[in-house]
């Protein structure tokens, strides 16, 4: 499960654990980006600050694990090398991408999406209001709960000291908090 993961919140880890569930997935690795090359146009939290985060959040679940595979790569991050990267480490294992139906809805923009494609499955989850059924390829539906939160709308609250609690796990809460990311400082949140 790739992503920018800024900040990771509930809507993702309902999703990774919908999809464990749904197809009996040995692991869900996720994957926060390095260097998001479609996010180029807006200010994003540093790779360490996601990284860090992530491994937060997923911390007490042993279905999760981490990996720092696009941080630590130089330049813009595309999900071809990192897919041509992991079947390098582990050929022997079946890759599966995880997006929710607004990101599916963009892949053919991604950079050589066509191979990546090729390279692995993608497992699209629900998201209100994203119609996925002319989708130009292959895909396997999750169905998941309908959670209604988006990384940008949580910045927002963050930024004019509204909590977030419930929206993020506790641990990333406090990070972000005490890291003063997305223009929160520790005294102007309210109750």
């Amino acid at each position: 499960m790739g992503g920018t993961f800024d900040p990771i919140h509930l809507g993702h880890l309902v999703a990774a654990s919908e999809v464990h569930t749904a197809l009996q997935l040995d692991q869900i690795l996720f994957i926060p980006a390095g260097n998001p090359w479609q996010k180029a146009q807006r200010e994003i939290s540093s790779a360490t600050d996601r990284l860090e985060m992530t491994r937060l959040a997923i911390a007490d679940d042993s279905r999760f694990s981490l990996s720092d595979i696009e941080v630590l790569r130089s330049g813009p991050t595309y999900a071809i090398d990192t897919v041509i990267e992991l079947l390098e480490r582990t050929p022997e294992a079946q890759f599966y991408w995880i997006v929710g139906a607004d990101v599916a809805a963009q892949i053919n923009t991604w950079h050589r999406w066509e191979e990546f494609l090729k390279l692995c499955s993608i497992v699209v989850v629900n998201r209100q209001g994203i119609d996925i059924g002319d989708l130009p390829f292959t895909f396997i539906e999750v169905q998941m709960p309908e959670v209604r939160i988006s990384a940008s709308g949580i910045r927002q609250r963050y930024a004019d000291g509204q909590p977030a609690k419930y929206l993020v796990p506790n641990s990333v809460d406090s990070y972000i908090k005490d890291r003063e990311l997305y223009g929160s400082t520790r005294d102007n949140f309210h109750a």
